[in-house]
């Protein structure tokens, strides 16, 4: 069973929206995926987010990772993200493409 974890990388705000200052409008997202023997696959986004309501404004002094979360995962297809990590890190165990270079050709020689 794999384990996920979310990561807020960053946030772009507007400097101020009415009397509000600081609010978010992008968040910058890592979500990570582990097996049980260390495996890790992850992926990365940004997903934006309308304007606060006005009374229930958080200062951003006062906001941590988690409240961030709560914003952006209800808008996201987590099934679909974790299905995506999954398959990364089953191809990471037992995979079954590569990448391989081909011969270089023998380098041009000059003629005079």
């Amino acid at each position: 069973m794999n384990t996920y974890k979310w990561k807020i990388n960053a946030v772009d705000v507007h400097t101020q929206v009415g009397e509000l200052p600081k609010v978010i409008y992008n968040v910058h997202w890592s979500y990570f995926a582990e097996d049980e023997e260390g495996n890790m696959a992850s992926m990365i986004g940004v997903q934006s987010v309308s304007e606060p309501d006005h009374e229930k404004f958080k200062p951003f002094e006062e906001l941590r990772e988690a409240d961030v979360v709560a914003w952006i995962e209800p808008m996201m297809d987590l099934e679909q993200m974790q299905s995506n990590l999954d398959s990364q890190i089953a191809e990471k165990v037992a995979p079954t493409k590569q990448t391989l270079t081909l011969l270089q050709d023998e380098p041009a020689t000059e003629v005079e």
